[in-house]
Parts: structure tokens; sequence; C-alpha cells
């Protein structure tokens, strides 16, 4: 579900709260919205992260009230107006729902995950000195591009040169920004940054991005060593971050294939291929 923080609200909503002059919110209860509580517990989930943090706490505690009354007020509007009780409503709360629950349910998992100990950590900082005594972030000369179509991705195919690719950008109107960015060795999935690293220098690839597609090559590198502490540091958070997500995927893809055998889907949904190898598996 998406979360709209509406953050122009005037802060006079939260005075508003009370306009009935019922009694003042104090101890469990942060406030109250037409006479219903909103607790401390609920702006501490609101605070997320920074519910750890006693100082974070402090400085960001009436923005997370804010947001949460803010949110009910909203969400009040839509009750009123009835939007909750059409077929429409009805979906988007379900599929809300079953999102809440996959979420509670991945971070039952991450809980579950052991802590990397300082032996594990030590070890893989041994095993792995290109990622640490002898670190390298890679430079590049990289454009990052919102969406590319497949059709222009295998026009890219036989071009050599960034400029080409940009050309080819700009013919077909995508549009992109062009700048230079570095790859550090920690943050990318080892497989990947081999294959990076297998083009050498000047070669144009291209790869995922956060926000689209990044088409890139490498112009050189800037020697980054880690060693003692900050070494050891990485290494956990690394570790604890493959572990976490490998446990995660791992749960999931165990849950989703036990429950296939009670699924039975539509023909109509099926892929479209699925009868002709279905025929063809009969015929062998």
């Amino acid at each position: 579900m998406n979360r709209i923080a509406v953050l122009l609200i005037s802060c006079a909503a939260l005075a508003a709260c009370n306009k009935d002059g019922g009694a003042k919110p104090e101890g469990q209860v942060a406030a109250t919205v037409d006479g219903k509580e909103v607790t401390t517990s609920e702006v501490r989930l609101e605070l997320g992260s920074l519910a750890g943090d006693p100082q974070a706490v402090a400085q960001q505690q009436p923005a997370a009230l804010r947001a949460v009354v803010n949110r009910k007020l909203l969400a009040d509007a839509a009750e009123e107006k009835g939007l909750d009780k059409s077929p429409e409503g009805a979906m988007v709360l379900q599929k809300a729902r079953e999102l809440a629950l996959i979420q509670l349910l991945q971070n039952s998992i991450v809980k579950s995950v052991p802590k990397v100990t300082a032996d594990q950590a030590s070890e893989y900082v041994r095993n792995n000195p290109s990622l640490f005594a002898q670190r390298r972030v890679i430079l590049l000369d990289q454009l990052q591009v919102p969406q590319i179509p497949p059709a222009v991705i295998q026009q890219m195919r036989p071009l050599k040169t960034i400029e080409d690719v940009a050309k080819l950008l700009d013919d077909n109107k995508i549009p992109y920004r062009r700048g230079n960015g570095a790859i550090d060795p920690l943050q990318i999935d080892p497989q990947v940054l081999k294959q990076i690293l297998a083009n050498g220098e000047n070669e144009v690839f291209v790869a995922p991005a956060q926000q689209g597609v990044q088409v890139a090559r490498i112009t050189g590198y800037r020697d980054a060593p880690l060693a003692g502490n900050e070494a050891q540091q990485a290494a956990t958070a690394v570790l604890s971050q493959r572990q976490t997500v490998g446990q995660v995927r791992q749960q999931f893809e165990g849950i989703i294939k036990n429950g296939q055998k009670d699924v039975k889907i539509n023909d109509a949904y099926k892929p479209k291929d699925a009868p002709a190898a279905a025929g063809a598996a009969k015929a062998s």
C-alpha cells in the first residue's frame, strides 16, 4: 500500500483533535482524533528504525505523530464517503492487508536470523582481500536512464562507446542523465561485480539501477583499503545483509512452493504456451 506523507497540512491539525474539549491526552495516549486514541506505540511504529535513538525520537516524534494524525483524518474522510464499502475499496484493503501480513512475516524471519560472530567477520576479511585490504572503488562514466524499451536495448548490443549509446537514446527521445559514478565492491552482488570487471576499462555495460537502468564504462579505480575495526564492521554488515536476504528468500520460496499444490488456475489465465507444451509432453 502506498504511504502518503501529508506534510503540508498545518500543525494546527493536531490542536484540532482536541476541539471537542475532552480530556487532554496523557500517558500512553499521544493524541485523540475525533475521540479515538492515537497511542505512543503507534508513534513509535511510525518512527521505524529511529525509535531506538532517543535523540532522534525527541526530534522526530512531533512529525511522526502529525503523520499518524493526518493519515487517520484522511482515512476517516474516505470512510465517511463509504469508499471502503465499494468493490474496489474492498480489493484495495484486502491487498493492503496481505502486504502488511507479508511484511510481518518477513520481519519475523529477519529476527530469527543468527547474528554474525566476530570470528565469521574476521574470516570474511581474510578470505576477501579485494574487498578490504586491497579494496578499489570502480570509477565510472555513466548514463542513468529511467527506462529503456527492450527493442532499444537490442539496438544497443553492438554499440561500443557511451557516446554511441547516448546518440541512440537521443534518437529515440529517451531521457537520461550523464555524469560520473562509482561502484563500491562491498555494495554490489559478487557475481554482478565479476561480470562488470570482466568487461575491462572503457567497455560499455548495462546494469539495473535503483531508479531504472545504468549504462556505464569503467574509467579507472581509486584505492580505498579497509583494515582493523572498520573492516570488521563492514564485513559484519555485508554478512548480516547476505544472511538476512538469503533466509527471507529461502523461506518465502519454500512457502510458495509448498502452497502450489493447492492452487488451481483458470485456463484463461495460464501462460499462452502452456497448452502447446502440454501437448508436446503427451506426444513424447
